[in-house]
Formats: C-alpha cells, structure tokens, sequence
C-alpha cells in the first residue's frame, strides 16, 4: 500500500513541478534540456581581447541590468562577456529587447557601448536577434 502512495505522490510532484514551466498566455511547445547564452567579445585596436572594466548590460525597455557581471575570465575565453543565458528568459519579451552593452578599455578608459536586441519571454531559450558579436576599441 504504501509503495502505491509513494509512486502516486511521485507522479503528482513531478507533474506539478511541469505545470511551472508553463508560463501564462504562451502557447505550448517543446523545448530542449540545452541551457542557451548570447555573449560578446570585446577586443582592442589590434583586435586582440581583452578584459574591460564596468561590463554592464541594461535592458533598455525596463532598465534593469540583466545578464551577468562576470569578469570575462575563468571557463569562457578572455574577453567574452555574456550579454543573457536562459536564466533571463523571463527577463526578456518574446518579441526581444534593445540590450545596451557597455565596457571600459583599462588602457585607454575608452567606453564601447553597443545594442544587441535578445528575444526571451514564451521562447525556449534567449535567442540574438541583431547586434554585433563584437566591440572593439580604438
């Protein structure tokens, strides 16, 4: 008997954990397990990465700042920036929003700023609409 119950609330859990993933007014669809990323590079005058200081991305319909800080280090290559990941899905209108990039050269302090329109929203994941896929420095 309680073998029953235990696979019965298993199955009712899981089906409930499946219901959150529904988001209101977006139609069904089927999505992959892939976790999805946009990002930039930033490189200087000869073309060569670097690290930029004050890295932000605002989303210029709400004005937050959405994505990550990261430093452009660790596991992505020196001076790869995510702009969004699937983490920021519901962040992002499914239509997709004007995502101001900026970052500062600690060289020259010269400040890029770039807009790269990401879609997220009913989306199985962030997707690049337009923008560049890099800044470069003077």
């Amino acid at each position: 008997m309680s073998k029953k119950f235990s696979v019965l609330l298993l199955i009712l859990l899981s089906l409930g954990c499946n219901k959150n993933k529904i988001q209101p007014n977006c139609p069904a669809q089927i999505c992959t397990d892939i976790f999805a990323s946009i990002g930039i590079h930033f490189v200087n005058s000869l073309g060569q990465p670097i690290a930029v200081q004050n890295y932000q991305t605002i989303d210029m319909r709400t004005h937050l700042n959405i994505g990550s800080t990261q430093t452009g280090y660790g596991l992505l290559a020196l001076g790869y920036y995510i702009i969004a990941d699937d983490g920021d899905l519901q962040k992002l209108s499914t239509e997709g929003d004007d995502i101001q990039v900026s970052g500062t050269d600690p060289a020259t302090n010269q400040s890029k700023t770039a807009i790269v329109k990401i879609a997220g929203g009913c989306n199985c994941h962030v997707s690049k609409i337009s923008g560049p896929d890099q800044i470069m420095f003077d």
